[in-house]
């Protein structure tokens, strides 16, 4: 029988492997300089885990003890941080403030901590500005195999990171061919991604009518994004790992470092945009349609 974990979809990105060892799952990160295709015609030289940007999604269960070991592969020090999720202080990665060390090149460091609270969370460097240049990626924590049993399961569960770049491009308006290194302050980006794909290259979101889909929204970028489901309202049902009830919207507003995740019913079929509200991110460099845009599309 399937469990809640078989349904997870990260599109465009891997599911983190591990190994199990009684009640701990352990993982490896890899931190590295990438070359990553936002588009087919553009490539960024940017900062990943095992290749890719976002790193890939690491999925645990409640009360598991949860190691993950970072190699570091890039050019200056670096950090693992858990965004929202509880944990020791010596585990949290955020030096100098607390005491888990910086990550120098060519070494490496094993956090460990306990998943005591469900949702969704993510994971990224605190290490100058390495999480703008693509060092995050999503933690899920599911409930133990008890709890699971008092829940409904979505049939498919999807994860959505977005995030932008700010990419020096002659003029507006339309997209230049090549490779670039994204200014890491980014604080004018003329990019947007889902799950590090630009439209239309964001792989859709597939769904047959009748069933249960949960969406889990993560923002990791530096500026606030609306993100909006056509032809579609949702239930929200979880808002930074704390459950909500009784939350009907057809559009949720994710500040930077948010998480929220929707349920809807697939009762409307036909091809839908899931995108970013705000203008100019539904653009890549302007040119449109673009950027933090993918879709909903029914199978028979």
């Amino acid at each position: 029988m399937p469990t809640w974990e078989d349904k997870l979809i990260l599109p465009d990105g891997q599911i983190a492997s591990y190994q199990q060892e009684e009640h701990t799952r352990k993982f490896k990160l890899v931190a590295e300089p990438i070359a990553h295709n936002i588009l087919p015609e553009v490539t960024i030289d940017v900062l990943g885990y095992n290749g890719n940007t976002p790193g890939p999604m690491i999925v645990v269960k409640q009360g598991e003890w949860v190691e993950i070991e970072v190699e570091n592969r890039t050019e200056g020090p670096t950090t693992l941080h858990v965004h929202g999720l509880s944990k020791p202080n010596t585990q949290d990665g955020r030096p100098p403030i607390e005491p888990s060390p910086k990550i120098k090149p060519g070494e490496r460091f094993t956090y460990r901590f306990q998943a005591l609270q469900v949702g969704t969370f993510f994971y990224h460097s605190t290490e100058n500005f390495q999480e703008n240049l693509g060092l995050v990626g999503a933690f899920v924590v599911l409930p133990n195999d008890y709890n699971t049993h008092q829940v409904m399961l979505p049939d498919r569960d999807y994860t959505l990171i977005v995030q932008q770049w700010q990419i020096e491009q002659p003029e507006l308006g339309k997209v230049f061919p090549g490779t670039y290194k994204p200014v890491k302050f980014g604080i004018q980006p003329n990019f947007f991604t889902i799950n590090g794909k630009c439209f239309p290259e964001a792989t859709p979101l597939q769904t047959k009518f009748g069933e249960r889909l949960r969406l889990r929204f993560i923002n990791k970028s530096s500026s606030s994004h609306s993100m909006h489901t056509h032809g579609h309202d949702f239930n929200i049902v979880e808002v930074d790992g704390f459950t909500r009830t009784g939350m009907m919207d057809d559009t949720i507003s994710l500040a930077s470092g948010k998480r929220i995740d929707v349920e809807l019913i697939a009762n409307n079929p036909g091809k839908w945009p899931i995108n970013g509200t705000k203008t100019f991110h539904q653009s890549n460099n302007g040119h449109t349609p673009g950027g933090m845009i993918t879709q909903l599309i029914y199978n028979e």
